[in-house]
This record gives C-alpha cells, structure tokens and sequence, in this order.
C-alpha cells in the first residue's frame, strides 16, 4: 500500500496515554516515560538470563512464562531466544496435563499470534479494523499447539466440580490452578476453539458458591471505564453467525429483541455494559472473600483468581445465563470488589499485582474506590526494579529467589498483558483514525496529512526498534515532514535510540538520513545527537520562558555551536524571545555566515529589533552582491541605533 495514498483508519485507543507535558510540550504514552523504560530494561535482563542458561535446565511452565512475558513486551517472536523457547515448547508439551504449564503455553501461543495481528493491522485499512476477528490464517504455526493446549486444559478440569489441580483430580482443587485455567480457556474463546458450554457453568458455578456465605457492608465503590477509556474490543463489536456482510462503520446501537430476517447472518453492534449493577446507587455491596480451597485461607491472590475467573465466565457465556443465576454471579464480583476494597494491599507480591491487573483489565475499572490501581502497582514496581533489570524474588507463587518468575509477572503487569486476552489487538495499535491534527492535545500524535490519520510517535519507534518493518520505517519520513519544524528536535531521543539498537546497515542508513534533517549535521555517535537534544531542549526552554536571567547560556551556545544549522537557528529565536540587545551584533556579524539558513534567519531576526524595516538582504545572492547589501544592513543599523538612544 502507497503511504502517498489517502488511507482512512478506524479509532485504536491507547490504555495508558497521559496528558503530562514536559517544558516544551510533550506528552507520554504510559502514565510516565519510566514505565517503558523499566520494560526495556527487564526484557535485556531475561534475555540475557534465557541466554546465559540452557532452555532445558527450566520446568517447561517457567520457560512459557518467560516466553509469554517477553513477547507481550515486544520482543519479536522471531528472535533467536523466543524461537528456541517455543521449538523446545513446541516438543515437550503437546501431551502435558499440567495446569499452570498449560496455561502458560496458551497465553505464549496466544501472545505470538496476537503480535503478528498488531504488525498487520498497523497499515490496515479502516474496515478491516472494525470488521477484524480471529483469523484462522494468522499464525498458523501457533494454532495447532494452541487447539490441543486448549483442549487438554478442559479435559482436566474436574469432572465433579468446576475447578483445576496441578493436573487431573478427581476430588482436590485449589483456586490458584483454577484461575490459571479460565485465562487459558478464556483466550481459547477468543481464538474460535470450542469449548463446551457446561465447563464454563461450571466455572461460575465453583466460583460463586465457593465464595464467603456472608460480609459486612461496605460503602467504597468501583468507578468503571467509560467508552473514552476502553479500546474498540469493549465497544462491544459482537460477532453473530458469521460476517458475510460489514457492520454499519457508524456503530448505531442496535434495538434490543429478536434479530430481524434482514439481520441474520450479518454482523450488528450491541453496546452494553458488562455488569450493569456494579457502582449503582441502591445497589447493596458486601465484604465477600474468595478461598485457596474450601475451607482453606481467605487471601487477596485468591479473591483475585475469583473474580477474573467469574469476569471471563460472564463474557464466555454471553447472554446465556438464566437471570436468576447472572443476578448471582454479579453480586459475587460486586462482593468480591467490596472484599478487595476494605483490604487494599495490591503490591503484596507479585503474583498478586498479576492478579489484580486481571481483575482490572478484564473487568475494565478504572477505580477500586479512589485507588487508581494501575498506578499504584505500576510506581511500587518502578521503584522495585532493581540495577541489572530484574525484580527480586518475593514470597508467592514461586517467586522466593526467583527473580527471572518474579521479572516475568512484573513485566506482564506494566504491559498490562491480560488485555490481551479477550481484546482486539487493536487496543494496542499505535495509528488513530483521527484526522484534525489539533484533536490529540499533544505532539506526540503527529498529523500525516497524506494519510490523513495520526501516528503515536514514541510507540511506533518502539515498534520499529523491537521489530524493525519496512511500512514502519518509511513511516518515519511522513512524520519528520509532518511534524512542526520548530520542535522537529523533539524526536530525536527516541529516534536516536532506535539508530543505536538496529543492527541493519539499511535501516540506520534511513534513521541516519532523518536525523541529520533534524539536526542539519551527520553526527557519527548516537551520544552525540543525545547531547544536541538535552542543548536544544535547554534552548527552547530558556526561549519560551524568556527568563533574561539566562541570555549569557545562549550566548555561550552561539558562540560554541558550529555544526548544527538547526540548533543555531533555535539559539537565534531564543535570545530574541529574551530581548537580548547583545544578539544584534551576532545577528549583524552572521550576515556573512558560510551558511544560506543562517544568513536568511540572522536577517530575518534582525527586523525583530527595529520598527521600520532594515534595507533589503539576500541570503542566496552571489557573494559579492550580499556583502554589499549586508553593509548597507550593517549601517542602517548603526543609524537607527543612534537615533534610539538620542530618543532615549
């Protein structure tokens, strides 16, 4: 597809944009830059440690863990540690009847399809985007091993009950096995693999009598996301017998009742909200906690387990619950928020944050009460993670010195991975079908008017820095040229990082070429474009600030900066934002500059000083031309001064 062609995209919401913006108005794409950067540094570190040590020395269910975790953090599943993992997974596990390896090889599998949906989709055009559904001819190397993953998973659960053990049993469960279970089973609904009906009222059935009977009142309440917050998969996009035809691109909610004949076969929207009694005035909420077994210990990790477990029943199930056993199953979850509300300890380990985010995001809250859960865990960890990348091994879940499980599960936290597991990747596409470039509120989304739609910046050199692609690359010069030419410094930290980790010569050639655009000088060191941001960065702030307090710095700049054209003509802008008169005489002197784009700003700047206009300068004129009028400049200048101070 031409990027010269008028492409329209359809609406992809990013969970974690933030509104923050930095002294020259950039805004984040997670809540803060340190999240992406505390990801970068845990996927070096488990690599580094899946290298260091034969995939086999691993109990298969670690070596899916650590899989699944890097390759939600973008780790493409064509590098040579993920592929080794999953062709040793591949040869050991197609007969396994582990709960949690199972489990964790469905959610790896799953992770790698959902991969090569998002680089497919990036490029899309719009209707694929709404009309998008599992694909069966998407990863077809990872299907078979998730249709059998699958299955067995279900031909363990308990054939009495609607829980899971380590393996097959007939009379013991423990809700930890049984929450990894659901999830696996939840992505096998999202990938089309049947599942029979009664394991999932099964499920909802072990969960919801298994609950605490009775609990005190509670006045705390959820606050739940609204449409703005939620990606396209939770507007609900409801697939029924197959999509022969499109959906109405509008979205119109369709009215409740019997499909008419016109509408069957075709794919309707239905915008309804998971739980509609959750956070209602008038609506009773109780104090009830989920158990490890029956009988066993009340924990927060288990009360978790029951309500992600019981979220994806409801969803598997859709609207085939009789009343009177949903009217159950949604006064457990509202219970269980009341349980986890009065006993907030979220960062209590990390198989816990694990839970937590399940609960979350497939419940999609936004507040436990006034708790922005997603930031607290995300600050603990941040500030947890130690020097060489890792997280220090707690004491849950086989976590006690283990820091590569530990690194896994916060990893999976801040990727904020169970999204994927009932979500379109679309909730993760980086291009927004928004065509007014002033809509976004921050510059982070540039406006490419040939593709009339904008484009996460940071996110796409992410993107291009994990899984180099040749789109994505070409990508770059519709937004180096779409972006506002006086902040164009503001791509090149993320830019020059993308130059310093591609290894392809190819590649670095066209990030090269972009950055000595931006920079007006081929720099031969990464560092170095490093540095000539932090100075241009200073620049702009000192000029929007106009704190005269600070013209001496410019100054010093000017005099120091030889290479970048760039970087010399935001200096100028910066000591006329100040008022500075010392820069006049600079201004008069690079009249003369070997340089057109100074001469040309040098002139233009000089006008800024003076009411009337100075005599006319060409910056591209032969060089004897311009020197003559340069002098005239220079005289008439010299005259209007004097006429100031005798004024004065």
């Amino acid at each position: 597809m031409s990027l010269n062609r008028k492409i329209s995209f359809a609406a992809a919401l990013v969970l974690f944009v933030c509104t923050g913006l930095s002294p020259v108005g950039r805004a984040c794409l997670h809540a803060d830059d340190a999240i992406g950067t505390a990801i970068d540094a845990g996927t070096d570190y488990l690599i580094g440690q899946v290298k260091a040590k034969q995939v086999g020395t691993r109990a298969e269910g670690q070596v899916a863990l650590e899989t699944y975790a890097l390759v939600v953090s973008g780790i493409s599943i064509n590098h040579p540690v993920v592929k080794r993992n999953f062709d040793y997974l591949f040869g050991r596990l197609s007969k396994s009847k582990h709960t949690y390896t199972l489990a964790c090889y469905i959610f790896a599998l799953d992770a790698a399809i959902s991969q090569i949906e998002q680089d497919l989709l990036i490029l899309a055009p719009a209707k694929m985007r709404v009309l998008f559904k599992d694909d069966p001819r998407i990863g077809k190397l990872y299907r078979p091993y998730l249709k059998k993953a699958v299955e067995n998973l279900a031909n363990i659960q308990m054939a009495g009950g609607g829980g899971w053990n380590y393996g097959p049993s007939k009379d013991r469960f423990d809700n930890s096995n049984t929450q990894f279970a659901v999830l696996g089973l939840g992505v096998g609904v999202k990938r089309n693999i049947p599942i029979n009906r009664k394991v999932w009222l099964k499920i909802m059935d072990h969960f919801v009598l298994g609950q605490q009977e009775k609990g005190p009142e509670v006045a705390e309440r959820v606050t739940m996301m609204n449409p703005s917050d939620i990606d396209e998969w939770n507007s609900k996009v409801k697939l029924i017998d197959g999509d022969r035809k499109e959906p109405d691109p509008t979205g119109v909610k369709k009215k409740a009742g019997k499909p008419r004949k016109s509408d069957r076969g075709r794919t309707t929207v239905v915008v309804t909200p998971e739980d509609p009694e959750v956070g209602l005035e008038g609506i009773k909420v109780y104090s009830r906690v989920f158990y490890y077994r029956n009988g066993g210990v009340a924990t927060w990790n288990m009360t978790c387990a029951g309500l992600s477990s019981l979220i994806l029943a409801r969803k598997s199930l859709k609207k085939k619950i009789p009343n009177q056993q949903l009217n159950a199953l949604n006064k457990a979850v509202r219970d269980g928020y009341g349980w986890l509300m009065t006993h907030w300890k979220p960062t209590g380990s990390y198989y816990g944050m694990y839970s937590l985010e399940k609960v979350g995001d497939l419940g999609d809250v936004k507040l436990f009460e006034k708790h922005d859960w997603f930031k607290e865990m995300s600050t603990h960890l941040i500030a947890q993670q130690r020097v060489d990348g890792s997280w220090d091994g707690g004491g849950a879940h086989g976590e006690k010195g283990e820091p590569r499980i530990a690194t896994s599960f916060a990893l999976l936290v801040l990727n904020r991975a169970s999204s994927l597991i009932t979500k379109n990747p679309n909730s993760r596409i980086i291009v927004s079908g928004k065509s007014n470039p002033g809509e976004s509120g921050a510059r982070d989304w540039v406006f490419l008017p040939s593709l009339n739609t904008t484009v996460h910046y940071p996110s796409l050199m992410r993107h291009i820095r994990m899984r180099p692609n040749v789109k994505l690359i070409k990508f770059l010069e519709n937004i180096v040229d779409g972006y506002p030419p006086e902040f164009r410094g503001e791509l090149i930290p993320d830019m020059a990082k993308v130059r310093d980790a591609i290894r392809s010569k190819s590649v670095r050639s066209v990030i090269d070429g972009h950055l000595e655009k931006i920079t007006g000088y081929d720099y031969k060191e990464w560092k170095s474009y490093v540095k000539w941001h932090r100075r241009w960065e200073r620049v702009m702030m000192i000029g929007m600030t106009k704190k005269k307090e600070n013209v001496n710095d410019l100054l010093t700049y000017y005099a120091s900066t030889k290479k970048s054209v760039t970087l010399k003509k935001a200096i100028m802008w910066a000591l006329v934002q100040c008022q500075s008169r010392e820069a006049l005489a600079l201004f008069l002197e690079d009249l003369d500059s070997t340089h057109e784009a100074i001469r040309q700003a040098a002139y233009g700047y000089i006008k800024a000083y003076f009411v009337d206009f100075p005599p006319p300068f060409s910056a591209s004129a032969d060089e004897g031309i311009r020197k003559a009028q340069a002098e005239k400049v220079r005289a008439w200048c010299t005259a209007e001064r004097a006429k100031q101070k005798v004024s004065g």
